[in-house]
């Protein structure tokens, strides 16, 4: 026992390290999904409530912000660190969470040792602990602490829930406490993240299946945990029901199954291809070639068709096609199984451990899990048919591994090799993030802001104030700057699109400003190579070496390669 306290004590001190040190390094790193989740964080300051009812964000996650924000008021260049600092607390949330769990089941495991009563041994909790930390580590510091969205809130949430859930299993007079504890995790979990919704019916049933109660005595109980967990959820579904007068707990996953199972665009969809609904409100197409999209009002933020994906999608309902569903179901059940045998260390020292296993002592002792399988299986289904990436999948891993590594039962023979494989993978688990952050620190992030703190000063020297309406060329969803700046994007030509504008001839290129100042932009700004690379392209285009010919009318935004033309007078500091 002593041995285990001393682990978990060097193990919580290598994450805080670890993570202290990519917050360090990624500090200005920003994406699409955080500057949306900022700009709602503004909304919730200022009051404007029917901005924050957005059926594709998170419901939480924008007041953790707002409070972060509300507090320390960090300046321009200071606003992306502090909403990065938040995930600092937020790990050792994650930490304790996973020592409840990790807890809860190495006591389930003593009591199916007891049930199955197996000639063979489990792995030492000792060894557990570090298994079980090293990936815990890998998962959170590797791949959900840097991005600002609310990952690592539903971390916690799931863990918790799982631990909750297997206590309840354990004891035949398990106190109320712990289905009130249940209820509350369920409806939090929502409130997190939208995908919870649909699985916290999963658990629900899981928690009658697993139930040692006799189901006259256990419905009570059922009950009270069904009842807090609606009472949590109620307020925000009937919020987003009237809002978009139909019922509906979030369009997240409904808006991910068309645009990654059909294929059909995140932004500007006009309606097109044929089939796949029609647009109720969708930004408005201005110019063909380029093409110009206008999107001014009624949604005013820095870059509107990302701050409400569900009201300018409102209508994207695509004929059902079971090829193309199954089709991209089944890559995503590839892709779902690489991402398990990742880092490739670990699916390594899965394989050796299992190696050394009683083999029919270990699929008994892994079916006593079956329900954190099954919850893992459910939550795999739905972004199978969605979108399959690692940061969804991290806390449902590690009830999967846990499951698996519990029900483990090793020969005489080969158990104290056991330690020595642990040992390697543990310590190359450990080393290959340390690397990765010394890469990091050396090569920096692909998405890391800086360009946009000097194109946001930029403007605001060349008299931009907060508020105003401008158009930009060449910087889809990654106009970062315009939140940094306070000004509302209102038109854009996208960047695959930026070259043709530049081709074009003087006269055709002062027709499509003129458009941009219809839709009532003031100042065009371009990416010159100056802002953060586009998250639209695989590759990204040389947008400088296409602007060779720009005009002396584009202005050099000072700082910064960038420039900008004014549509109406220049105005004076």
């Amino acid at each position: 026992m002593k041995r285990c306290t001393m682990l978990r004590w060097f193990f919580r001190c290598l994450a805080v390290a670890l993570g202290l040190g990519q917050f360090i390094l990624g500090r200005n790193t920003v994406g699409p999904d955080s500057r949306s989740y900022l700009e709602l964080a503004r909304a919730i300051l200022r009051h404007d409530w029917a901005m924050t009812i957005n059926a594709y964000w998170s419901a939480l996650y924008p007041w953790m912000l707002a409070a972060m924000i509300g507090i320390f008021k960090p300046s321009l260049r200071w606003e992306f660190p502090a909403a990065h600092a938040l995930s600092l607390p937020l790990l050792l949330v994650c930490m304790a969470s996973f020592e409840f769990f990790w807890f809860a089941l190495l006591q389930f495991r003593e009591s199916v040792s007891v049930r199955l009563l197996p000639s063979s041994s489990p792995i030492p909790p000792a060894q557990m602990w570090v298994l079980g930390y090293s990936m815990f580590i890998w998962l959170t510091v590797g791949d959900l602490l840097l991005p600002i969205n609310p990952d690592m809130y539903l971390f916690a949430i799931i863990l918790l829930a799982a631990g909750l859930l297997l206590r309840i299993e354990l004891a035949a007079g398990a106190r109320a406490s712990l289905y009130i504890w249940f209820g509350i995790c369920l409806g939090v979990g929502y409130l997190v993240k939208a995908i919870f919704f649909p699985m916290a019916f999963v658990f629900l049933a899981m928690m009658i299946a697993v139930s040692p109660r006799p189901w006259a005595n256990h419905k009570r109980y059922f009950a009270l945990t069904l009842l807090i967990f609606t009472l949590l959820v109620s307020p925000q579904i009937a919020l987003l029901s009237h809002a978009k007068g139909r019922p509906t707990f979030s369009d997240t996953g409904k808006l991910a199954f068309a645009w990654y199972t059909y294929g059909l665009p995140l932004r500007n969809w006009q309606g097109q291809p044929a089939g796949s609904g029609t647009p109720a409100h969708p930004t408005r197409k201005l110019y063909d070639h380029p093409a110009v999209y206008e999107f001014n009002g009624p949604i005013q933020a820095s870059y509107p068709p990302w701050q409400d994906p569900s009201y300018w999608n409102e209508g994207l309902s695509p004929a059902f096609k079971f090829g193309t569903v199954a089709r991209h179901a089944l890559r995503g059940t590839i892709e779902l199984g690489l991402i398990l045998l990742q880092p490739r260390l670990w699916a390594i020292g899965i394989f050796l451990i299992l190696l050394g296993c009683v083999p029919r002592e270990t699929f008994k002792g892994i079916a006593a899990y079956w329900h954190l399988i099954a919850i893992t299986a459910a939550v795999s289904g739905l972004y199978a048919l969605t979108l399959m990436q690692s940061r969804y999948l991290a806390p449902w891993e590690l009830l999967f591994w846990g499951a698996v590594l519990a029900g483990v039962r090793l020969r005489r023979s080969t158990a104290p090799l056991s330690l020595w494989v642990t040992a390697l993978v543990s310590l190359g688990m450990v080393a290959s993030l340390a690397r990765l952050e010394y890469g990091e620190s050396i090569h920096g992030f692909h998405n890391d802001g800086s360009a946009e703190y000097l194109t946001a000063e930029g403007l605001k020297q060349m008299g931009l104030r907060p508020g105003e309406k401008v158009g930009a060329i060449g910087f889809d969803n990654d106009a970062h700057w315009a939140y940094l700046a306070r000004l509302n994007v209102v038109a854009e030509i996208n960047t695959d699109e930026t070259c043709l504008f530049w081709s074009e001839p003087p006269e055709i290129q002062t027709q499509i400003l003129e458009k941009l100042a219809q839709a009532g932009a003031g100042v065009v700004v371009a990416n010159m190579g100056g802002g953060i690379r586009t998250t639209s392209r695989a590759v990204p285009i040389d947008l400088g070496k296409c602007a060779l010919g720009a005009g002396s009318a584009w202005l050099p935004v000072p700082g910064t390669p960038n420039r900008a033309f004014f549509l109406t007078a220049r105005r004076e500091n």
